[in-house]
């Protein structure tokens, strides 16, 4: 359910480009309006106990806000305007690998060979799916974009972990509404969006609450009640990567746009993954 919702940010990120918000207003916004909505939900449910957290707890809330939605955002943009929306893409899901090497390390998961293999299926499924097979292009590659497409790989699969490093101590509406806010802090430190934008134009706050409600706040809070109920973090990204499946088909029921026979055979792909998965044991 997360994924698929996941697959809707598209929709909302070029209704506000159209509107004429930048990046940097989208992610704050995005983030914002979760940040309220989640914290009056936790405090509707839980009082005062929603200001009562240990200091693991908060910690842990701090790295999915910095890391996770931060410094996420940053290099992801960074990668697509170096070497391109496919690129980076490819780079970006990457993110089951560092799942996986992480799960290993710090859970002592056991990796076995069809484990591995359902990874690597996965892996292929999302690039055919989002990319069509037309990965790389004529275009150069960039170093630097490479390193930032990783980077947000890496920060996308680190979800999973910090996710489930929290365990039982809070529950996912509180944990949410907690790394939110410190992604606020985070956006409106370090990316200097312009508020005014949304001032002048009221249609861009509502789309952005609407952005921060449904694949951001409903997401994750479903999300992080799935990785709970999952044995092993390193099943978490494959399952959840219906993300890419939604996203092309929507794109293509919504705006028209081209999908062919190997995005297809890329969403077969990726359903075979997610079916291993859950099958392995």
């Amino acid at each position: 359910m997360a994924g698929v919702l996941w697959g809707t940010i598209g929709i909302f990120v070029n209704e506000l480009n159209a509107l004429g918000a930048g990046s940097a207003l989208t992610c704050f916004m995005r983030m914002f309006f979760a940040f309220v909505i989640m914290s009056a939900v936790a405090l509707v449910r839980h009082g005062k106990k929603f200001f009562i957290a240990d200091r693991r707890v908060i910690f842990l809330c701090a790295m999915l806000g910095l890391v996770c939605h931060g410094i996420f955002n940053i290099c992801y943009t960074a990668s697509i305007k170096l070497n391109g929306m496919g690129v980076a893409c490819v780079l970006m899901y990457s993110a089951p690998v560092f799942t996986a090497i992480a799960s290993r390390i710090i859970f002592r998961e056991k990796m076995s060979g069809l484990k591995i293999f359902a990874l690597s299926l996965n892996i292929l499924g999302c690039v055919l799916t989002v990319t069509g097979g037309n990965v790389f292009g004529n275009s150069d590659i960039s170093l630097i974009g490479v390193i930032a497409g990783l980077g947000s790989g890496f920060c996308y699969g680190m979800v999973a972990i910090i996710g489930k490093s929290v365990g039982d101590r809070a529950d996912p509406i509180t944990m949410s509404a907690y790394s939110y806010l410190f992604a606020v802090v985070f956006f409106a430190l370090f990316t200097r969006p312009e508020l005014g934008a949304a001032l002048n134009n009221i249609k861009i706050p509502v789309i952005g609450f609407l952005y921060g409600l449904i694949p951001t706040s409903i997401a994750y809070m479903v999300y992080y009640s799935g990785l709970k109920r999952v044995r092993d973090a390193s099943r978490v990204p494959v399952i959840a990567s219906v993300e890419p499946i939604a996203a092309v088909l929507l794109g293509l029921v919504i705006y028209n746009e081209r999908v062919g026979v190997v995005n297809f055979v890329g969403v077969a792909i990726v359903l075979l993954s997610i079916a291993i998965m859950i099958k392995e044991k």
